[in-house]
């Protein structure tokens, strides 16, 4: 395990820039599969309803996991669908294999049969799926995460920042967001104390205390341009994530499951999907 964060694979294999990424043959191909059954909104919507049933497949009264596991399955799960299509493999399958490993990694072991059960009652569409898919799977979802399973999240930075800043009366606002950062791919794009930073921004906007947050940001943080912009783009898409995205509707859900195949199991007679270089 990489102490520092930019020693880790998380940095050096795993943020990863889609303006790029979108040129390669494996990306089109994946984006083609994709389109043949989600167009973009819905694929964006489909992603943000997968953080929210990953939350509660580990918050359900068979899994009861801590949000660390919630957090790092979500990762788990963004990274293998940057490389796969949603046309190959059912999500809540993943979604459920992810908590499992996650569990695993975590330190906070979740039996197979309680997050099947879980999964049964959670997802109408991944009814077919039982214990020994998950568990087969487990393997596979390795193969397809290139083994780098140590995952570095905005939590930590986040107190840091707060203690800096003296704004830790938005420190559960701020903890929110980046619960909620993880319904879109900002763990694949940016550092975590990017996100710590940005989510520190809108809850200190949010509660009127702008004048400090600015006062903060602008004279206090040693980051150079390209970072500050950084942060502007992660403050803008959780807003927009919360004004686009904060309500959807169970139906519309459903709808979107119904449009993907219900696929053989994770691992069974699977060929893992050649990764991206860097």
């Amino acid at each position: 395990m990489a102490a520092n964060f930019w020693m880790s694979s998380h940095c050096q294999e795993w943020l990863r820039c889609k303006a790029d990424d979108a040129k390669t043959p494996l990306q089109q191909e994946k984006t083609r599969r994709n389109r043949l059954i989600l167009s973009e909104s819905e694929e964006t919507k489909l992603r943000v309803h997968l953080a929210m049933f990953i939350s509660n497949l580990g918050k359900h009264n068979q899994v009861r996991c801590r949000q660390r596991v919630i957090a790092t399955a979500t990762v788990y799960l963004a990274r293998f669908f940057y490389n796969n299509s949603y046309k190959d493999f059912h999500p809540h399958l993943i979604a459920a294999t992810a908590v499992y490993l996650a569990s695993k990694v975590e330190e906070w072991p979740v039996q197979p049969n309680k997050i099947e059960k879980a999964l049964r009652d959670l997802s109408r569409s991944a009814g077919k799926y039982g214990v020994n898919d998950i568990v087969d799977g487990e393997y596979f979802l390795m193969e397809e995460l290139k083994f780098n399973l140590i995952v570095f999240h905005p939590y930590r930075p986040l107190q840091q920042y707060l203690a800096d800043s003296n704004l830790q009366d938005v420190a559960s606002t701020a903890w929110y967001l980046i619960n909620d950062s993880y319904r879109l791919d900002l763990c694949l794009e940016y550092p975590p104390h990017i996100v710590a930073i940005a989510a520190i921004r809108v809850a200190g906007t949010y509660a009127n205390q702008r004048a400090t947050v600015d006062s903060w940001f602008n004279e206090r943080l040693t980051f150079n341009a390209e970072h500050r912009s950084h942060v502007n783009q992660v403050v803008e898409q959780l807003i927009s994530m919360y004004e686009e995205y904060s309500h959807l509707e169970p139906e519309e859900i459903q709808q979107l499951l119904n449009k993907i195949p219900n696929p053989p199991p994770v691992g069974s007679n699977m060929e893992p999907t050649p990764q991206l270089q860097n």
